[in-house]
């Protein structure tokens, strides 16, 4: 179990960094209720505000925001595509289910992370992953089963927000250890910068063919999106990569993140979930939490 003492100076720092991060991934739930758009339009005006925002940042203080390379421009396109899929699927969930049950079906990504993690750095696997996988999946079980969150939501709709939420789980563990293999000599804001455009770029063949009436408000809601959840988060979690394990920010982010988003739906939505989430919930936030701080 990793303590506060036992660590250096530039890892409370990238601690500290990762822990203000997660109050704007916690409302970004929200944005998945509020704006009456389809994910791909959500995620798509939300990667322009982003991608916007952090070029004239960049610009008016005059950084280098060019490639190096053409292999750091594949890495770049490849993250951003991840990055888009990541939040379509995320908001899709959300929208077919309830902010506690994308949440939480979300929150089992540590578990990919801890399962992935050593591929990436050939780090020792954890032979406990195949029975803590065990558990969880019981744990999505409850949730899939669970006949009322609040409203009335059908079980298919769970069983697909479920789905949808554990893929936009394994696409950020993947997306988290790219980020952790590159972002040592790189900055936050430009990774950030970048990611976000090539996942603009991407989703726009499909994204233009949509038609719907944005009003005034939900403009705004974008906008916050965009720059306040989207900019201060993943600008604050890369940074917080440079000094910690993905391991330790999966777990910091999935430990915390559904609670306040939870409480956020609870006092904004009127979502309630039902005592089956719940456990649910304590089983997948409980594992995955093990898993990555306790030593093999």
């Amino acid at each position: 179990m990793w303590s506060f003492e036992r660590i250096s100076a530039s890892e409370r720092s990238g601690i500290l960094s990762v822990l203000v991060a997660v109050p704007f991934f916690s409302l970004t739930g929200l944005f998945g209720k509020f704006i009456p758009l389809s994910p791909l339009l959500i995620v798509q005006w939300r990667t322009i505000f982003a991608f916007v925002t952090l070029l004239l940042v960049l610009l008016i203080f005059r950084k280098k925001i060019l490639f190096s390379n053409y292999r750091q421009c594949l890495w770049l396109i490849l993250s951003g595509s991840i990055l888009g899929l990541h939040w379509l699927a995320f908001f899709k969930s959300i929208q077919l289910s309830t902010v506690a049950i994308g949440l939480l079906s979300f929150a089992i990504y540590p578990l990919f992370t801890t399962i992935f993690e050593p591929i990436f750095f050939k780090e020792s696997f954890r032979l406990k992953n195949i029975f803590s996988t065990l558990i969880v999946i019981f744990g999505l079980v409850l949730i899939v089963t669970s006949k009322s969150d609040g409203n009335e939501i059908i079980i298919g709709s769970v069983l697909k927000g479920v789905l949808l939420g554990i893929t936009a789980g394994m696409g950020f563990a993947i997306l988290t250890l790219l980020n952790r293999l590159y972002v040592r000599n790189q900055s936050p804001l430009v990774l950030t910068l970048w990611q976000n455009g090539f996942a603009a770029l991407i989703l726009l063949p499909w994204s233009i063919f949509e038609s719907s009436k944005i009003s005034g408000k939900d403009w705004g809601l974008l906008f916050l999106l965009g720059v306040v959840c989207t900019v201060g988060g993943h600008t604050l979690l890369i940074n917080g990569l440079r000094h910690v394990r993905a391991q330790l920010a999966s777990v910091i982010i999935a430990g915390m993140e559904p609670v306040v988003a939870i409480l956020f739906a609870i006092l904004l939505l009127g979502e309630i979930p039902s005592l089956r989430t719940i456990l649910g919930g304590i089983l997948i936030l409980g594992t995955t939490i093990f898993i990555t701080t306790k030593p093999s």
